[in-house]
């Protein structure tokens, strides 16, 4: 039996026993213990046969003794018992006392009181930590008083943290030291006139300096302007407790940032990374800082042999750091590729790396030297803040080190996409380097843009059916030259006029009051009424259809390019008969004809390449369009996108034209791949024709590099769709070009071929 008081049972408190009040129906209780325990003490609390919540830490004494420091809530009147207990055969020790009768507070001089360092870091971590939240105590003056007056006692003359630097938000960059030993700081709190509380973000260490102590930084809320608030960070071998200095002229963080302390390597980096998780305010604050005062490029470029090398691409997305450029080793001196991060060790990157042959510019003598391009995505660095001068070294074997940082990188979704588009020359581009280097990277890319979609607005010219049969959603982006031709095609034809909705949706918006002012005119000249969506921003083809979607009223849609011109009346009509649900038929689409009168299109196929990936395919493209098995009506693998036609509410059950596919390339077939999958077929009606002046509106985008984007797209779909165009392949039925029949009625040539003459004439008027 532990002999703790001069009977088993307490009555009063024995000079063993402290009871003090922390604030309100918060107790502090310690009781020291001089004889050695068989196992760790624990003690119970109950007041009036119930149990009080507590919680509880043991000290070791420098004297070989032990206190147990306990806090708990007693709200009701009575007693209040307190069993010691350490599993002992002897027994239990209990206290009994009133903590109504308690009206001292805690003294943080006497808790102290003989215990070791170590325990006392576990009261000051049980102290700022976990108890204030779970006995609601962070605002409680009487707990606040105390902590101050106990942190205060360890740390007798804290040295101060001063506000360098005013952020966003009402947020301030902190700047202290601490001593270089310290290894790591894990939590930082501030305890201020308003309680105390946790900050969300993460202090970062820098390196020692010649005395041997390390600069800290952290971003917090802005402190109250009187003096007297603490800043207690947690760290794994103690507390550090700083005093912050009340300033009313903090400077702004353009100040700061082309002064010398934002120089200091990867500190950038790191409020970078601050400044983008404060809000999106604070994301662009820390891009226009980057953009304002950059930092110097460096490259090392020489005429001999020794290393020399260029980092042109660094840009940063949620999925990674994406680097590129080029190096010369043509002695085998390069030991490591080495990228700094905002905090810590650089990361080794030799093995990430990407490489293939490149060629740099000739030189004053003409000469065109060859080096090693490369390329590689970092996974999370700077947890995808807009970091847009990375630093990089090569580290030779000798030792040297040859320091590369890029001009300011892009910030921006589109410019990024454009840049990964052209990290890897397409004939050097590998399915490997597509999945692990360049795909995470444009898949981020197309998730930003889909999220940072404005609403598109609207523009109506004149009014259409108020129940229209058919929507007609045509992308624009850049090229009109053919809208005259095609409004006029359209107003020609009655059925069309009278029952189809016109929608275009333009998804170049810089454009918007050219196009509205064509349209405008195109209206009061054939009197064909039509929408204009205006895109918030270019987001692609399959964002672009999918907003016209969103915004037709037809029974179906019809997706149709701006360079695809009907030869004649009732298309429309035609392809929507064979829509009819009996026929379990998802999608239609016609044969399209180049303008000299040969095959674009009688249906799309899937077939392998030598690299085993899904490419799609037209059948007899380039053929005459008279060419008997052409003009079969028949099912297909899938038609294309220039002008497919299929019911409305089928198109918003399977989620439209998927956006992952970049720019404008195989989201048809995706869309007939899902079609397919809904157990519905498609069918090519080479019944009907229309022109189909193919790619001018592509080949405008900037960002277009038709081998990459292509590739990426063909490599995405097969691994989404693999099984799956494997068994519709060996299911379609490819009869002998002698079995089949041509569809009755079909004109082997049509009555006009849109030549390029006729199409200049046409585009002119």
């Amino acid at each position: 039996m532990l002999s703790l008081a001069p009977a088993p049972v307490t009555d009063g408190l024995s000079p063993q026993l402290h009871l003090s009040r922390l604030s309100g129906s918060a107790f502090l209780l310690s009781w020291t213990i001089d004889a050695p325990m068989l196992s760790r003490p624990r003690i119970a609390l109950a007041g009036g046969e119930k149990r009080l919540a507590s919680a509880s830490v043991v000290l070791p004494l420098g004297d070989g003794r032990l206190r147990v420091v306990v806090v708990f809530r007693h709200g009701g009147p009575g007693e209040a018992v307190a069993t010691l207990s350490d599993d002992n055969p002897g027994g239990d020790i209990t206290a009994r006392f009133d903590p109504d009768l308690v009206h001292g507070m805690a003294d943080a001089e006497d808790l102290v009181r003989d215990a070791t360092p170590d325990a006392r870091r576990i009261l000051a971590n049980a102290l700022v930590g976990h108890w204030p939240a779970l006995f609601g105590l962070s605002q409680a003056a009487g707990y606040l008083g105390f902590l101050r007056q106990f942190l205060l006692v360890l740390a007798r003359k804290p040295s101060v943290a001063a506000p360098v630097a005013r952020l966003t938000e009402g947020k301030i960059l902190l700047e202290t030291t601490v001593p270089g030993r310290l290894s790591g700081v894990q939590t930082a709190y501030r305890l201020d006139a308003g309680g105390l509380s946790r900050s969300p973000g993460k202090p970062r260490l820098g390196r020692a300096d010649r005395a041997g102590n390390r600069p800290l930084h952290l971003v917090v809320d802005e402190f109250p302007p009187q003096a007297g608030g603490l800043l207690i960070l947690q760290a794994d071998s103690g507390l550090i407790v700083r005093t912050v200095a009340a300033r009313q002229d903090v400077p702004s963080l353009g100040r700061w940032w082309a002064g010398k302390a934002s120089q200091r390597d990867g500190l950038r980096s790191w409020l970078v990374e601050q400044l983008s998780g404060i809000s999106e305010q604070g994301r662009l604050l820390a891009i226009e800082m980057q953009r304002r005062l950059p930092l110097a490029a460096q490259v090392v470029r020489r005429n001999d042999d020794l290393p020399s090398a260029e980092l042109d691409l660094a840009v940063t997305t949620p999925a990674g750091l994406l680097l590129g450029g080029w190096y010369r080793d043509a002695e085998g001196l390069l030991d490591e590729v080495l990228l700094h991060r905002s905090e810590g060790e650089p990361t080794p990157v030799l093995e990430r790396l990407d490489h293939f042959p490149a060629l740099l510019p000739a030189g004053t003598n003409g000469d065109v030297k060859r080096a090693t391009g490369f390329a590689a995505l970092i996974p999370g660095y700077a947890r995808g803040a807009p970091v847009l001068q990375p630093r990089v070294e090569l580290k030779l074997k000798s030792g040297t080190v040859l320091s590369l940082r890029p001009n300011a990188q892009p910030a921006d979704a589109v410019a990024i996409r454009a840049r990964a588009l052209a990290a890897i020359p397409p004939q050097h581009l590998t399915a490997q380097m597509l999945d692990r280097t360049i795909a995470p990277v444009l898949s981020e890319c197309q998730r930003a843009l889909r999220e940072s979609q404005p609403e598109p607005r609207i523009k109506s010219f004149g009014k259409g059916p108020a129940s229209p049969a058919v929507s007609v959603v045509i992308p624009l982006y850049r090229v009109y030259d053919f809208l005259r031709v095609q409004v006029c095609a359209f107003a020609a034809d009655r059925w069309f006029a009278e029952k189809a909705e016109l929608i275009y949706v333009l998804d170049s918006p810089e454009h918007e009051g050219e196009v509205a002012h064509l349209l405008g005119g195109l209206f009061l000249a054939y009197g064909l009424p039509m929408q204009l969506v205006v895109m918030g921003r270019n987001g692609g083809f399959s964002a672009a259809c999918n907003a016209g979607a969103a915004a037709s009223r037809g029974q179906a849609l019809a997706m149709v390019n701006s360079d695809v011109i009907p030869d004649s009346e009732g298309w429309l009509p035609a392809l929507l008969q064979r829509l009819e649900p009996h026929r379990r038929t998802g999608a239609v689409g016609p044969k399209l004809l180049y303008d000299d009168g040969s095959l674009q299109h009688a249906g799309l196929f899937f077939k392998r390449d030598s690299k085993g990936t899904w490419l799609n395919h037209h059948y007899f493209k380039g053929m005459p369009s008279g060419y008997a098995p052409a003009n079969v009506e028949r099912p297909v693998p899938g038609v294309t996108g220039a002008c497919i036609v299929m019911p409305r509410a089928l198109f918003m059950e399977i989620g439209g034209f998927d956006d992952s596919y970049v720019i404008g390339d195989y989201e048809d077939s995706d869309l007939c791949l899902k079609i397919a999958r809904a157990g519905l077929g498609i069918v090519y009606v080479p019944s009907v024709q229309l022109y189909h002046l193919e790619r001018q509106s592509i080949s405008k985008s900037l960002d277009y590099t038709r081998g990459v984007a292509s590739q990426h797209n063909s490599w995405l779909q097969t691994r989404r769709w693999d099984a799956q165009i494997e068994a519709l392949m060996a299911a379609i039925d490819k009869p002998a070009p002698q079995q089949l029949v041509p569809t009755p009625g079909l004109r082997p040539e049509p009555d006009f071929l849109l030549s390029r003459a006729n199409l200049r004439r046409a585009t002119a008027a």
